[in-house]
């Protein structure tokens, strides 16, 4: 759970996308994926396996990254990545939480590979974190 303190969430939530993807660029993705506090909406649990996959085959050596990066596809700090950092936030109209997307950073740069995180009240200023998709815009 993610505990909200300050009225600026978007910031809050941008810090923990950070945190997040600095977890995947430190190869640490079973601590990644024990930061999501629920099952999708489809019900899918995160595990290293199947964001690992997910990303294997996205981004194979025949698509154009695969061919630019023979070496596969790799994590990134967001902190080291170049080019422009790109994330959305909104809010749910029911006022029961957030969206956010995170554009993750993949072999030195941010890549088009999304993460779309959704961000639940579950008690006062208390989120939970879930990870509704990784795709590629």
């Amino acid at each position: 759970m993610l505990h909200v303190e300050s009225p600026d969430v978007e910031s809050i939530l941008l810090g923990w996308a950070r945190r997040w993807c600095e977890l995947l660029a430190a190869g640490e993705l079973g601590h990644a994926c024990a930061q999501l506090d629920e099952p999708n909406t489809d019900g899918t649990v995160w595990t290293p396996e199947a964001i690992s996959a997910l990303v294997q085959e996205a981004f194979a050596p025949e698509t154009n990254f695969g061919r630019r990066h023979p070496e596969g596809p790799r994590f990134t700090s967001p902190r080291t990545a170049v080019g422009r950092e790109r994330y959305l936030f909104g809010a749910f109209a029911d006022g029961s939480g957030f969206w956010f997307d995170y554009d993750v950073p993949l072999n030195g740069a941010f890549s088009d590979l999304t993460a779309q995180f959704e961000f639940s009240w579950r008690a006062p200023r208390m989120l939970a974190a879930l990870l509704h998709d990784l795709h590629v815009m």
